[in-house]
Formats: structure tokens, C-alpha cells, sequence
């Protein structure tokens, strides 16, 4: 049987704590990060700056190389919409229920997409922990994020409950920043910034493209480092790593292989959800056939590790009765079933290395 590697709360801070500890903060009052307490704060999520890709690429991060660093873990999946409803809620994906980032939806057999695929469903239903921000809700605040997440259906599972300022550029986001901070004498600032996860999706974090991407968000932290007065916190984070993946590297499963009988395949190539008609068979398959290349565990195993965290039993049903992570820098395909664009897509997460799951938590200002 392949080694199951506990991940939630293998250190002392994780993703989880970071919001939480902001808003405390902001009430003076202690908090899991320490942080001292601030008028206002301003916390940054960079989807895809893992703490390896950073360090890997300091050079071209001067600003953010002087601020004060520690990295944590985002949590376990990897991926997106599992890692921001742990950072806006406080909670592991096991308590979310959001535990991968297509899974099925135990009412309907249905295989949901959670950041695209949610548009259709009673979100509060799917996902009803209150938001810190719902929690909160005396605190002025402002998430400040592209026009085209607002009314999605992963926005209003996570993000209710604090007024949502539509941002395109950095310019906006300085600009509604200084609204912000103008209008408000105490608060938080969520400020969420997709650019460098897209370049390294499409060019990989070893390209020119995502290193441009990264000077530029460089720059933006200095913009907003020089706002803040001395009162004022500021802290950055990521929600995972990202590993390039050549196609050399794509594992191409048969459409008819044995592997998929009776299988109805969810998660995403980094992490693999199998829903099986016969879980054990499936193990035994998967494990004879990819063991040697993979983690290949069961469900209840997974949870026993430690994977998602507390799972509730409502999260429980929406994992995969087996559960399949590379080793190393591979990915999963179904031949004939994967699309063009994900063929094509060079930078990967979703999976337990330590490049994926180890984030920078870098911290400004008052919090520095």
C-alpha cells in the first residue's frame, strides 16, 4: 500500500489562520499569528505564489523580499476553491466541504465544478459555514477582485457577507484602496490578485511571463506599502505553489482501461477523485498499476491522515472512494476526455509536494 502523508497541521500556522488573525487584530485582541494589533489591514492573496516559486525567483521580488517572512501550509487539496473557502472561513476543506476542485455532488451523482459550476446551485446549501465576513460584520471592509467573479457562484459561497469592489488593474486596485482608506479609519482590505497563477497556468513559473508577472506584483506592494501609516497592517499570502509539467510528464489513461470501470473520475490531474462502483477493486487496480508513481489511498484513509482536515459527514460523501496524487512532477489524463486547453496547460497544483502546499505568509507595516 502506498504511504499516506499527513498534510492539515503538519506546522503550527496554516492558511486557515491568516484571515482570522487579521480580524482580531483589528479588535486588539490575540490571534493564532500573533499579529500586534492595527487600525487597519490590508491582506493580499496571490492565487498561485508558493513559497518555493518565490524564493526560487527573490531576485526579481526586492519589495517583497524586505518584507517579514514565514511560510505555512495552504492546506491540502491544492487547489483553489478548497484553499480560499479555508482562508474565508477559517475552517479545513473537510468542514467547507469544498475538498477538491471537480467533485460530485452526493444529491444528484453530478461531477461539480466548485469554481465554475456553482452558478446553479444553492451555494449557502453546498457550502453553509458563515464567512468571516458574515462573522464580522461590524468590521468596515471591502474585497477588492475582478468584475467577471462577482456574482459567481464560488464568490457568494465565500465571500458574503462584505461589500465587493470591481478592480481590473493594479491601478484600480490602488485607487479603490485609497477609497478605502480615506473612507475608513479601521477595517480590512481583501485584495485578490490572479495574475500570476494565469501565466504560470498558461507559460509555467520558469517562463519570462510569469517572472514579468511577478516584478509587476512587486511593484504593486511597494504602491501599497507606501499608503499605509503606522497603524496600519499588512499581510500577503498564497493559496498554493505551482510545478511545471511537461508533456513528457502527462500519465494518459486509456478511456477503456480497467482502471475506469465503474469509475466516474472527478478532482483535477494533480489529485484525482474516483467515485467507484466497486471501491476496493479500484484500490487494489489503481494501486497495483500506479503505486509506484503515486499515492494511491482510500478515502478513509485519506481522512485518518489527516488530508481534509475535520471532515464533516456531508464532506465526507463528496470525496472519492479512492484518491490518486503523483509522487513527482506528473499529471492524470483520460485519453479522448481531456480537453485541448488542459493539455496545454504547463503549470499545475492540486497536489501534496511540498512546492504546491508551502506558502509564503509575508507580512508589512504595522504587522512587519
Amino acid at each position: 500500500m502506498s504511504p499516506i502523508l499527513p498534510v492539515i497541521r503538519a506546522q503550527d500556522r496554516w492558511l486557515a489562520d491568516v484571515l482570522v488573525s487579521a480580524f482580531h487584530s483589528v479588535r486588539a485582541e490575540d490571534n493564532p499569528l500573533r499579529l500586534p494589533g492595527v487600525k487597519r489591514s490590508v491582506v493580499i492573496l496571490v492565487d498561485g505564489l508558493g513559497a518555493h516559486n518565490l524564493t526560487a525567483r527573490s531576485a526579481h521580488a526586492r519589495n517583497i523580499a524586505t518584507l517579514s517572512r514565514t511560510d505555512v501550509l495552504s492546506g491540502f487539496p491544492t487547489t483553489t476553491a478548497a484553499a480560499l473557502s479555508t482562508l474565508m472561513t477559517g475552517r479545513s476543506p473537510g468542514e467547507t466541504g469544498m475538498v477538491g476542485y471537480a467533485i460530485r455532488n452526493p444529491s444528484t451523482g453530478a461531477i461539480v465544478n466548485q469554481l465554475s459550476g456553482l452558478d446553479a446551485i444553492d451555494v449557502v446549501a453546498w457550502q453553509p459555514l458563515p464567512t468571516l465576513w458574515e462573522l464580522n460584520a461590524d468590521v468596515p471592509a471591502a474585497i477588492l477582485s475582478s468584475p467577471r467573479y462577482r456574482d459567481s457562484g464560488l464568490t457568494r459561497a465565500i465571500l458574503r457577507g462584505a461589500p465587493y469592489v470591481e478592480v481590473k488593474s493594479y491601478a484600480d486596485r490602488l485607487a479603490a484602496l485609497d477609497v478605502f482608506l480615506e473612507t475608513h479609519r479601521t477595517g480590512i482590505v481583501y485584495i485578490y490578485i490572479p495574475e500570476l497563477d494565469m501565466a504560470a497556468h498558461a507559460s509555467g513559473v520558469q517562463s519570462d511571463q510569469w517572472v514579468r508577472k511577478l516584478e509587476e506584483l512587486d511593484g504593486f506592494v511597494a504602491d501599497v506599502r507606501r499608503r499605509l501609516n503606522e497603524s496600519d497592517g499588512l499581510i500577503m499570502t498564497a493559496d498554493h505553489g505551482v510545478i511545471d509539467v511537461p508533456p513528457t510528464r502527462h500519465l494518459m489513461v486509456p478511456s477503456d482501461s480497467r482502471l475506469l470501470d465503474g469509475v466516474t473520475v472527478g478532482g483535477e490531474p494533480r489529485f484525482l477523485h474516483l467515485y467507484s462502483d466497486s471501491p476496493d477493486d479500484t484500490l487494489s487496480l489503481w494501486q497495483e498499476a500506479e503505486g509506484s508513481r503515486a499515492h494511491v489511498v482510500s478515502r478513509d484513509d485519506a481522512i485518518t491522515a489527516g488530508w481534509f482536515g475535520t471532515v464533516t459527514e456531508v464532506a465526507r460523501e463528496r470525496i472519492g472512494d479512492v484518491l490518486v496524487t503523483p509522487r513527482g512532477e506528473s499529471v492524470y489524463y483520460i485519453d479522448g476526455v481531456a480537453t485541448a486547453q488542459s493539455l496545454a496547460m504547463v503549470g499545475q497544483h492540486g497536489g501534496l509536494s511540498r512546492t504546491e502546499t508551502l506558502v509564503p505568509l509575508l507580512r508589512g507595516g504595522a504587522y512587519h
